[in-house]
Order: C-alpha cells, then sequence, then structure tokens
C-alpha cells in the first residue's frame, strides 16, 4: 500500500538510482545524506528485497532496483509533465497574429470559436514580428499566423491558407474611371499598397506581382501611396480614393455586400501563405485552436473557389 512516507522514500530511491550517489542525490533533493539513507533503507525493509548494492567504492543496482528505477522515473517524469501542462491550462491561450488578417478576417470567426470552446479562453496579440519562432517565457506567444514566404520552409509550420490577389476599387470609384474599369488604362488612377506584405518584400511587391502576371503593359505605370498594413490600404479604397490590390481573405465581405469590387476578376496566386507554427503542439487548448483553424480555413478556402462572381475564374493552385 502506497502511503506518504513510501511515495517520499521512492522520489530519494529514484534520485539516488540515477546518480548511482547518496550524497548528489541527498543535495539534489535539498536533504541531508543521512536522511536519504535512511529513507531508502525503509523501503528496502518494506518492500523485503534489496535495492542497491553497496560497495566500498561505488553503488550500484539490484536487478530488482533497475526494475523498480525504470517504473518509478517513468511514472515522476509523467507526473510532472501534467502538472507542467495541468498549469499552463489554466492560463489563456496566447495568439501572435498578423494585424490586417486578425482584423479582416480572423475576428469575424472567433465567435465560433469561442461558442465551441468556451474552456480555451484566447489573447489575441497583434504583431508585425518577423517569422523567427515564437518568444521564450511566460509573456511569449503560445500559437503564432504568419503571411510570408520564409515560414513555407520551417518543418514544425503548418500551412493554413493559400492567398491570391486581385484590384478593388468601389463601384463609384470605378465609375469615375471607366476607362481603367473597361481594361484600357491605368493612368490617373491611384494605386494603394501595403508597404510589406510580407518580409523582405520589395516595393509595390504586391502590385507588382499581379501586373506581371495580367498586365505587364501597366508596370511602366507603377506607383501610388503605401501603406504599413494592408486595411489601411483597403480603408483608402473603400473611401473611394483609389484601387487596393486585395488579398482575397482580407476582402471577402466586402466583395460579397458590394461595397468593394473585384475589378477585372483575375486572380493571381500570391508568393506568400498563411502559416501557423505552435510552442507546445500536445497542449489541449493549442490542439483545439488549431484543430478549429484548419477546419476553417478549409471550409473557406472551398467556399471561395466555389464562389462565381461576374468575370471570375478558376482559381490558380498556389
Amino acid at each position: 500500500m502506497l502511503d506518504s512516507s513510501v511515495l517520499g522514500a521512492l522520489k530519494s530511491f529514484e534520485a539516488a538510482g540515477r546518480l548511482l550517489n547518496f550524497t548528489r542525490a541527498a543535495q539534489e533533493l535539498h536533504l541531508t545524506q543521512g536522511a536519504v539513507s535512511q529513507q531508502i533503507r525503509n523501503l528496502e525493509d518494506r518492500l523485503g528485497y534489496r535495492l542497491f548494492l553497496r560497495g566500498r567504492r561505488a553503488l550500484s543496482l539490484t536487478e530488482k532496483g533497475t526494475v523498480l528505477l525504470q517504473t518509478v522515473a517513468r511514472s515522476l517524469d509523467e507526473i510532472e509533465r501534467t502538472l507542467a501542462r495541468l498549469g499552463a491550462d489554466a492560463a489563456p491561450l496566447r495568439l501572435s497574429c498578423v494585424p490586417s488578417f486578425a482584423l479582416c478576417w480572423l475576428m469575424p470567426r472567433l465567435t465560433e470559436f469561442q461558442r465551441l470552446a468556451p474552456d480555451a479562453p484566447l489573447r489575441m496579440l497583434a504583431e508585425f514580428q518577423a517569422w523567427d519562432g515564437l518568444a521564450e517565457g511566460p509573456g511569449g506567444a503560445d500559437i503564432s499566423i504568419r503571411y510570408d514566404t520564409a515560414c513555407c520552409a520551417i518543418a514544425q509550420a503548418r500551412p493554413l491558407l493559400d492567398e491570391y490577389m486581385m484590384p478593388v476599387a468601389t463601384p463609384a470609384y470605378l465609375a469615375s474611371h471607366p476607362a481603367f474599369a473597361a481594361g484600357e488604362s491605368i493612368a490617373g488612377v491611384a494605386m494603394l499598397h501595403d508597404a510589406s506584405p510580407w518580409a523582405g518584400a520589395g516595393d509595390f511587391a504586391e502590385w507588382r506581382v499581379w501586373l506581371a502576371a495580367e498586365r505587364p503593359d501597366w508596370l511602366p505605370m507603377l506607383g501610388g501611396a503605401q501603406f504599413n498594413l494592408s486595411s489601411l490600404a483597403l480603408g483608402m479604397a473603400l473611401n473611394h480614393q483609389g484601387v487596393a490590390m486585395a488579398r482575397s481573405a482580407l476582402v471577402w465581405d466586402e466583395l460579397r455586400s458590394g461595397r468593394l469590387v473585384d475589378v477585372f476578376g483575375r486572380w493571381v496566386a500570391s508568393p506568400a501563405r498563411y502559416m501557423l507554427l505552435s510552442r507546445d503542439p500536445l497542449r489541449r487548448e493549442t490542439r483545439v485552436f488549431t484543430d478549429w483553424m484548419t477546419a476553417v480555413c478549409k471550409r473557406f478556402d472551398a467556399e471561395r473557389r466555389q464562389a462565381l462572381w461576374p468575370g471570375s475564374q478558376a482559381l490558380p493552385e498556389a
């Protein structure tokens, strides 16, 4: 029968068996050498067999001691990991996410997650940090979602969603620029840009990628206002101030409502994609959020691919 004295002696036995030294075991456990020796002697008396062979200069385990040490060490390790996991589960799950994706796509969908997992509190951090893993320490993020090209090569990163780009504007802005709406000229059009859509992106990167694929003849006209958030460029477009190079996920609701128009119905695959990296993939809350996020992204991608806007085409493979 296990009781408090046996459990304490098993802890001393594990340290002494692992280190094969009573003195070092006592130092690790913050006990005296005599206390450790006495606990193990009492444990041997309780069990009815010896656990150690005590030589003049060396300490070794008996056959039964070796078997017991393996079980005790495994059990203590499992207890330690369980206690650590339960302690972590009491804290909110800290999610670091690129700001525009968090604002335009994730936030409207979080109500579903909170309804499905009310016992998994979430704390969101909108951050620009580069894709260099997850910050260590109690203040670091547990999950990081990034829109980048470099992160695709990180083995631990999970792909969430490919992205596609297209020029968008309000119906009113297109009505005032009929030549552009007809695909005849981009002259006089205010081009709105995310200045840093992904790490290492050059000037006008998203517009440059789209124009190179669809309208290379307009590349000499490349220019316009740049913003440090894609959502700011989209905000300007929504206020009839120009044409933004949009990512489909960020303008999905605006396109469906008609507030913004996919000008040409020509989507170009982005060099970047949304990726997820977690610090402790086995933590329950992390698994719950990751599974939910993966499912939601899959549903969105299916809906996006089935959408039939005027003049649209099947999505190209990213």
